[in-house]
């Protein structure tokens, strides 16, 4: 009975991603003093900028032109997730909080780190606790080997995922971009998360950077 117990708690991790909610705001029933966050389309909008003007994002979501994302890169010292296409056309960008513990690679199950590395989506789907997600592979082969290095497991589960259900309609989108609150996933706006959801397949790469 507690061997049946203990596979199933190791699933529920494996499987759940995160699973800690953002604390509700103190002013959660007042929209006073939120930007209007809607996404909206720029056609033929020019993408000609430095790479570092690239990684700035000036609103919570942009979308400059609609297609298919080849490769995410998520830039985590800059908050931030970028989606090209396959001629390096800038798609859109989207603000995104981290895990608790931001600052270097993930390592260990429970360490509330973002990863770092190259990864492929593996699915797409809703979900009842945060509205849509998007799994990645992690742990790849460098983090598997660096965390048995260490002698931990390295865990699993890391999505790019959206809202809490108290924040399904967008009134606190700012005040949750404005701190990391995930378990080691990557949060953005359901507006954004529909977007993306629109933008990618198994086919995308997800680039992490620190």
């Amino acid at each position: 009975m507690k061997k049946g117990i203990l596979v199933l708690l190791i699933g529920m991790i494996v499987f759940a991603g995160c699973g800690k909610k953002p604390p509700f705001p103190k002013d959660s029933n007042t929209t006073e003093g939120v930007k209007d966050t809607n996404i909206t389309i720029e056609q033929n909008t020019s993408i000609s900028t430095l790479e570092d003007d690239i990684f700035e994002c000036n609103q919570n979501d942009e979308v400059f032109r609609e297609g298919i994302a080849s490769k995410i890169v998520v830039v985590k010292s800059k908050r931030i997730a970028v989606l090209f296409d396959t001629d390096g056309n800038m798609l859109s960008r989207h603000r995104i909080s981290l895990g608790e513990h931001p600052v270097g690679p993930k390592r260990e199950a429970g360490d509330k780190k973002t990863p770092e590395g190259v990864y492929h989506i593996v699915d797409i789907r809703r979900d009842p606790k945060y509205y849509k997600e998007i799994l990645i592979s992690y742990p790849n082969r460098e983090d598997i080997e660096a965390s048995r290095a260490l002698g931990v497991n390295p865990g699993g589960g890391i999505t790019f995922h959206s809202q809490v259900p108290w924040n399904w309609d967008g009134h606190g989108d700012d005040y949750t971009l404005s701190h990391d609150w995930t378990i080691g996933c990557m949060a953005m706006t359901n507006k954004g998360m529909d977007n993306v959801w629109d933008s990618v397949n198994k086919d995308t790469i997800v680039e992490i950077r620190e």
